[in-house]
Order: C-alpha cells, then structure tokens, then sequence
C-alpha cells in the first residue's frame, strides 16, 4: 500500500493470496473446525517484512506508520486469510470431502483437502474462499463508520466510504484516526482479495481453478485442451504482473513492486510446469489436473446430489513438514 501524506487519493497495494513454496519450517496455531490443524508458515513474515522495511524511511515524521504496516500486514493479513481458508474448509466438508489442515503462507492460504469426485464440488470450494472477503469487507466497513463518527466528532469530516489513501497525518491524530485508516485499509484489502481471486484466471489461484472449471464443465472443453488454455492465460497474465513490477521499481512503490514480481514468476511458473505437462501429454500425474474430476472431463458433476456430492481432487505438494494432501489455494 501507498503512504501519502496529502490527502488525495492512491490505491492500496493489492496483496494476492497464493503460494507454494517450500520453507522449512512452520508454527502451529492449533486447531478448530473439528480439529483441523492450522499451521502459520515463517514464510508468511516476507509481506510483512518488505512493507516494514518500507516504512522506516517515514518513521522519524510519523513514527505511527510502521505500527499500522504491523498491525495491517500482521494480525489483520492473518485473520483475512485465515477466514478465507475457512470458506474452503466449510465447502469442503459440505461437499462431502476431508479436510487435514490449513497452512498460512506470505501470498495467502492453503487448504488441505480431500477426497472429491465431482468438478462441480471443485468449482464451489474454489469460489467458496473468495467469497468470504464480501462479509469481511462490510464489517471493516462498519467499523471504518463507528471511528470515523468519533473522529469526525473531533471536527475533521471525512467520507462514508473509506479513501484508497493511506493518511498519515490523519493517522497521527490519535487513536480515532490511527482505527479509521486501519478500517478503511482493511475494507479495501477485502475488496482487491475478492477481486483477484475470482476476476484473474491465474492458475495456479482460486480464479485460475474456477476458469479451468468454467471452460470444462460449461464450455465443454476436453481436459488436455482446458489445462493447455488455462496455463497460456496465466502465463501471460504473470508476464504482465512481472513487467509492471519492474516499471514500478523504477517509478515508485519499491515495496510493493518487489512483492507483486515475486506473485508474477510464481504464477509463471507453476502455469509453466502445467504447460510441459501438457506437451507430454502426462497431465495424470499434475497435481490439479490430474484429479478424477478433471481426468472425466466434469462427468462425474452430472451424477452428484443436489449439495454437490462427494468430491476428488488432485494431490498437491504440501511443505516439507506438512504431510501432502489433497489443496485448495487461496
């Protein structure tokens, strides 16, 4: 995100919720949801760190800055991702399927889960976790509304609905502007994470999952043929990712740029890899497309009952101290 010190208007950082790299190690947050397991990757401090490295050089005229980029990339990241796995699980077990635990990682969340059979119950757990960003967006936004009723009691008005500014001099005001910005900042993060997970088909991310969903089970597109469409697609959607991040470098917003190349080669190269699978003609043994569901090119979807059946889905590599299950990316 963007610190301003003049009130005008800058979006937020938009922060995507994926990864699959491999760390050695990670904390447990115990469990819940009939004790799934839920483990905290260290890896998920990257964000963190990148943005409070960013904020010392504000530190000495606004020394608040650098605890909002804690509590905003710290607790609050933690909770949004956290509630976003959680709509996997539900899914999930409503589909039918098991779930051996969530891991949080710096570019979002992974559910392991598992068994599936039906590409419908897939599409649905896939959309179920960016959807979950809709409730949380209104309870950010209402509590934006209660601070910023005893800010504004202070004489400084501000809008109903939350800038996409940082505001440090509001911020500095106390308590009431430091909560006000926060909420606001909280509202938008929930509003970027919906919209990336569902609007950009990068596989291997929750909109990547339900565009190779889409083009099997409503374009009718033969598996071979949809993994080769969806790997193109976020190909060339992680090149663009890359090339602004690099413009950025050279323009402003270091912090962020840094983080959103790191999304793009990540997407590019897991895109990559389904492409070679795809050439070899050996998408059985890929950890999506490999699974029963998309092997029977959405037949099984036909068969299942009214709240979607039981569910298969493909294997996927879990870090190296969590056992590897069956996962759905955030």
């Amino acid at each position: 995100m963007t610190a301003t010190m003049e009130e005008s208007p800058a979006a937020p950082s938009p922060v995507a919720t994926t990864t699959k790299l491999s760390f050695p190690s990670s904390i447990s947050l115990g469990s819940c949801i009939g004790g799934v397991p839920i483990k905290l990757h260290l890896s998920f401090f990257l964000l963190l760190l990148i943005e409070f490295i960013s904020s010392i050089r504000l530190a000495a005229d606004y020394p608040l800055y650098m605890l909002f980029v804690v509590v905003l990339y710290g607790p609050v990241l933690l909770l949004t991702i956290l509630v976003h796995e959680f709509g996997h699980v539900f899914a999930t077990k409503r589909q039918g399927g098991e779930v051996g635990g969530v891991v949080l990682w710096p570019l979002g969340g992974f559910a392991l889960c598992g068994p599936t059979e039906s590409l419908s119950g897939e599409l649905k757990v896939a959309l179920a976790g960016p959807l979950t960003h809709i409730p949380q967006m209104f309870f950010w936004w209402m509590v934006y509304l209660l601070v910023k009723y005893e800010f504004d009691m202070t004489g400084n008005a501000t809008g109903i609905w939350p800038s996409f500014s940082i505001f440090l001099k509001t911020m500095s005001t106390g308590p009431a502007g430091f909560f006000q910005v926060l909420a606001g900042e909280a509202v938008w993060l929930n509003i970027i994470l919906c919209g990336f997970n569902l609007c950009i088909p990068a596989y291997p991310l929750d909109g990547g999952r339900v565009f190779a969903a889409g083009l099997i089970l409503k374009l009718k597109v033969e598996p071979l043929k949809a993994a080769f469409v969806t790997a193109m697609t976020a190909m060339a959607i992680s090149t663009t990712m890359v090339a602004y991040a690099i413009v950025r470098l050279f323009t402003g917003g270091a912090s962020f740029s840094l983080y959103l190349g790191l999304v793009g080669l990540y997407v590019f190269y897991e895109s990559f890899e389904l492409n070679s699978a795809v050439k070899r003609n050996d998408l059985k043994n890929h950890p999506i497309f490999g699974g029963e569901c998309y092997q029977s090119g959405g037949a099984n979807s036909a068969s299942s009952s009214s709240d979607g059946g039981d569910l298969t889905m493909a294997e996927v590599s879990a870090p190296a101290d969590i056992p590897a299950e069956e996962g759905v990316m955030a």
